[in-house]
């Protein structure tokens, strides 16, 4: 029995092909985004690492960023932009607004431990990946009960700067990696399976937490919303045994 439809399996296969060519030709992109999965028994020991290039941010995440970029192009009734539709988990659309004075986030992923509501979340859905994706195709939900994992907080390689300043020389912490001319970022989260049995993992994505300008039974508000960016299907669904441990790392580069 097939692990993906017929149709999913084209998609993976013609995505092989085409990061096998650029990496052949060292042709990336501007943004690059890699994902490794790694999985490790109950000793720590690594069993199983996979590794592909994320193609899948989708068009909320270029919303989002639209919308800072008009910030200040004023339209509305009051004198506000109210910036680009995009489509929160719950399948609501909503608007971010960075003029607003409740504003207090933008793209924040960096959710703590045992919550699955944003951040680095996974799942066992197996649809190929759209530009109009909203939420995973089948979340796995936090938790030890049946077919849950547990969600860990996130770790940020290199951290951020844990103190402010505003000076010419450059700071010893809180500076993104740089190697060449690609500057990088990691981020990455552990779910641990105490559910009893395996689980398959086939789809990885990166939910935000923002800031949003909702209309509900015709009243205005401005409130958090969470929202999908990025969704990733697995090449090759990975199993996770009971008591052991999968990693999900995120590294964004941009290269000049």
């Amino acid at each position: 029995m097939l692990k993906y439809p017929i149709s999913t399996l084209l998609y993976l296969a013609k995505l092989s092909i085409k990061d096998k060519i650029q990496d052949i030709l060292k042709i990336h992109n501007n943004i690059d985004v890699k994902l490794t999965v790694t999985v490790k028994d109950k000793n720590g020991k690594i069993i199983k690492v996979h590794k592909q290039r994320s193609h899948s941010f989708v068009s909320n995440f270029l919303s989002i960023i639209a919308s800072t970029l008009a910030s200040g192009y004023n339209q509305g009734s009051n004198g506000v932009t109210y910036g680009y539709f995009h489509r929160i988990t719950n399948g609501n659309y909503a608007q971010y607004n960075p003029d607003s004075y409740t504003f207090n986030s933008l793209l924040d992923l960096n959710d703590s431990a045992n919550d699955s509501t944003y951040g680095i979340v996974v799942g066992s859905g197996t649809a190929k990946p759209t530009p109009m994706d909203y939420a995973l195709g089948s979340l796995i939900a936090n938790g030890t009960g049946t077919g849950q994992l547990q969600y860990s907080a996130h770790t940020l390689n290199p951290p951020p700067a844990s103190s402010y300043i505003n000076n010419a020389s450059q700071p010893s912490t809180g500076v993104l990696n740089v190697s060449g001319n690609t500057t990088s970022i990691q981020v990455t989260r552990q779910f641990t399976n105490q559910s009893g049995a395996s689980i398959t993992v086939s789809e990885v994505g990166i939910i935000v937490e923002t800031n949003s300008y909702a209309v509900v039974n015709g009243s205005a508000y401005y409130t958090t919303t969470f929202v999908l960016i990025a969704h990733d299907l697995l090449s090759s669904p990975v199993t996770v045994p009971n008591l052991s441990i999968l990693q999900i790392t995120y590294t964004i580069s941009v290269t000049t």
